[in-house]
């Protein structure tokens, strides 16, 4: 699968579990975030998505990972995690 198939997958999944918004968003980061810093490590993510039955196999976790991780320090904060659920603005939200 390549990156892009992977992240609308991933969105799918999250979205189907009821977290549409910001808050909901929010509220599901805090959950996948095990050791409280406010980011998520590549440990957290993978677990997260094994926990939540994302869908994704253990070898695409980290190219997933990888493409959230937009300033590529290793982590996950809120916003890329923001980013990478809701995706690029549209018009209507622009």
């Amino acid at each position: 699968m390549t990156p892009q198939q992977l992240v609308a997958l991933f969105r799918e999944k999250i979205k189907a579990r009821g977290a549409r918004g910001i808050v909901g968003i929010q509220r599901l980061f805090k959950i996948m975030d095990d050791d409280g810093s406010r980011s998520l490590n590549e440990q957290e993510f993978a677990k997260a998505c094994k926990d939540f039955k994302i869908g994704i196999s253990e070898e695409n976790i980290p190219i997933l990972f990888t493409y959230f991780d937009s300033n590529h320090d290793g982590c996950l904060n809120i916003d890329e995690f923001l980013m990478a659920i809701r995706g690029e603005l549209n018009e209507r939200r622009l």
